[in-house]
C-alpha cells in the first residue's frame, strides 16, 4: 500500500509540471497524436441529442444556463478553480446512501462544464451496479462501460458527445463483479488510453454510494479528489465526517454539496438550492 501510494503521488506531481515520473508508461500513440488527432478522435464520437424539457423534468437545468443553472455554475467554477490549482485530472463524485441525488448532480455538473468551450469534459457511469446515468439523460445505450473495460467495445464507439467539448460514457444495465472489475488492470489501462487519445481537461466519475459495496473505495485511489454529495435533513453530521475521513484515505477531499436544501430555496434565482462547502 505504501508503494502505490508513493506512485500516486508522483503521478499526481507529474500532472501539476507536464513531466512523467521514472518508470511512468507513455504510449507510442500519446507521443505521436497532436492536438489534431485529438480534435478528429473527438469530432468522430457519436452526437448525442438530448431534449431539454425531458431531462427539466428529472431536474436536470444545466443544459442551456440561465437561473436555473446557477447553483451548477457555482459549482463547475469552484470545481474548475480547485483542478487548476492543484493539476487534478480525475474526480469521482460519491455519495454516503443511495438517493442523495448524486447522479442528478453529476448530470448537471455535467452539462455546466459543457457550456465552458474552452474546457472538455467526460464523464463516465462507473455506478456498475445501479447506473442510473443514461436513465437520467433519457439515453438508450448497446453496450456498458464494462464492455469498454474488458475490450468488448471500443470507447470511440460507445461513447457520445454533446457539443464539442463534452462525452458520456454510460450504461445499459447492471454488471457482475463491478467491485473486482474496478479495482483491475483493465481498468486502468482504459482510462489511460482515453486520457491519451482525447486529452479532457477533467474526467468526472459517477461513482456507487460509499455505505452500499466496496467499488468506490476499491477505485478512489485512481481518481485525484472526490466530491461528496450528502442529503439535507437525512445525512447527519456524524455521517458526512465519516465519509469525509473515509474518502481522505484514499484521494483528496474536493468538497462537499449539500443536495435537496429547502433553505436555500431562492438563492440564486433557483427553484430549490445547493449549498457547497
Amino acid at each position: 500500500m505504501e508503494r502505490l501510494q508513493i506512485a500516486l503521488e508522483k503521478a499526481r506531481a507529474s500532472r501539476k509540471d507536464g513531466t512523467a515520473p521514472a518508470g511512468t508508461r507513455i504510449s507510442a500513440g500519446a507521443a505521436s497524436r497532436g492536438s489534431y488527432g485529438k480534435e478528429a478522435a473527438w469530432e468522430a464520437l457519436t452526437a448525442l441529442d438530448v431534449d431539454e424539457r425531458a431531462l427539466a423534468r428529472k431536474r436536470v437545468l444545466a443544459v442551456s444556463g440561465g437561473s436555473e443553472a446557477a447553483p451548477y455554475d457555482l459549482l463547475r467554477t469552484r470545481v474548475m478553480q480547485q483542478i487548476r490549482e492543484q493539476g487534478w485530472r480525475r474526480v469521482a463524485v460519491v455519495s454516503p446512501n443511495a438517493s442523495a441525488g448524486k447522479t442528478t448532480t453529476v448530470a448537471n455538473l455535467s452539462f455546466a462544464l459543457g457550456r465552458q468551450d474552452d474546457f472538455r469534459t467526460i464523464t463516465l457511469d462507473f455506478d456498475l451496479r445501479r447506473p442510473a446515468l443514461g436513465k437520467v439523460l433519457g439515453q438508450a445505450s448497446a453496450h456498458n462501460m464494462a464492455d469498454v473495460v474488458r475490450g468488448k467495445v471500443e470507447f470511440a464507439d460507445h461513447a457520445r458527445r454533446l457539443g464539442a467539448n463534452l462525452a458520456f460514457g454510460l450504461n445499459n444495465m447492471a454488471v457482475t463483479q463491478s467491485s473486482e472489475l474496478l479495482q483491475s488492470r483493465q481498468t486502468v489501462d482504459i482510462l489511460e488510453q482515453i486520457e491519451d487519445s482525447y486529452a479532457p481537461d477533467l474526467m468526472l466519475f459517477d461513482m456507487p454510494p460509499l455505505h452500499g459495496a466496496d467499488d468506490s473505495f476499491g477505485f478512489l485511489h485512481q481518481v485525484d479528489a472526490a466530491l461528496i454529495i450528502v442529503e439535507a435533513e437525512k445525512t447527519s453530521i456524524a455521517q458526512i465526517d465519516v465519509v469525509e475521513r473515509q474518502v481522505a484515505e484514499s484521494t483528496n477531499v474536493m468538497g462537499v454539496v449539500l443536495n435537496k436544501c429547502n433553505y436555500a430555496r431562492g438563492a440564486y434565482g433557483a427553484n430549490y438550492g445547493y449549498g457547497y462547502y
